[in-house]
């Protein structure tokens, strides 16, 4: 198992100092990251599993209902493409209204707009993008589109206009415990969450079967991804995760992680559901 530290402060440091790296030598791929751990807040309201998945299956797999996995390319914003998944996730399921593929580029602009860190590829807090899509919605990506140049730039009035059509109207922290976790993922609702990546993440071995493993105590950590778990399954001891690094990355863009990766506090953090949108 990777070195672990036991403060959130030293987590944030570590992660934020790892998270841009340059290209390795030899054009190895190496996949952008973002996440920024969030500092605690006692305000957060927490997720509590409906009595109805009390004992939950011993498997779930939402990716039949999923949107098509996204490409964050070569910036930080996967806090934005984890959220704006999880906003399009829910809007399928809903069936309210014609769902639409949120735009990354704006929901990273305001959450970063929030820390401060605009004209910066920063990467942001989880809680800063979801109280973003809270407080202001989310655009259609047709409004503002992901084109990585305009990063720095204030989207047009017409998509802050536009953004209240993919407004997060409820929002929970998820207590970090597998019985948790499984039954939030057994009520149907995905988890936007951050990991710790090691080494072994970025192997091409992983790249092709999509199985992460725990890290070793002599891997060096890359950087802090926010991701979005959308299942997982009881006899094999692992979550199904969903990545923003396009379809050719791990099973058509999924992965599998063991549940201890996700249990320890010291690999894994800062972990939200969002169950309604506008």
């Amino acid at each position: 198992m990777a070195k672990k530290k036991t403060k959130t402060a030293s987590k944030k440091r570590s992660v934020a100092k790892a998270r841009s790296k340059p290209a390795a030598p030899g054009g190895k791929y190496l996949g952008h990251y973002g996440w920024t751990p969030d500092v605690p807040d006692q305000r957060d309201l927490v997720y509590a599993a409906p009595a109805a998945v009390a004992a939950p299956p011993p498997s779930v797999d939402m990716r039949p209902g999923c949107p098509p996995v996204y490409d964050q390319g070569q910036l930080g914003s996967c806090t934005a493409n984890a959220i704006a998944g999880a906003i399009q996730y829910e809007q399928m399921r809903q069936k309210e209204h014609k769902p639409f593929t949120p735009s990354r580029l704006f929901i990273y602009y305001n959450e970063r707009v929030m820390e401060h860190t605009v004209s910066q590829d920063a990467g942001a807090q989880i809680r800063d993008g979801i109280k973003s899509v809270n407080h202001i919605g989310a655009c259609p990506e047709t409004d503002w589109p992901y084109v990585i140049s305009n990063f720095t730039k204030k989207p047009p009035p017409k998509a802050f206009k536009d953004a209240q059509l993919g407004k997060a109207l409820s929002y929970r922290r998820v207590v970090q415990t597998l019985d948790q976790m499984r039954a939030c993922l057994a009520a149907g609702t995905p988890i936007v969450l951050g990991i710790s990546v090691y080494e072994s993440f970025e192997s091409a071995q992983v790249a092709k079967t999509g199985v992460v493993p725990m890290p070793s105590n002599s891997e060096k950590l890359l950087g802090g991804h926010a991701i979005l778990a959308v299942g997982y399954h009881d006899a094999e001891q692992r979550f199904i995760m969903r990545n923003s690094w396009g379809t050719g990355w791990g099973m058509h863009g999924y992965f599998t992680i063991p549940y201890g990766y996700l249990t320890d506090s010291n690999l894994c953090d800062d972990l939200w559901t969002i169950q309604l949108v506008a």
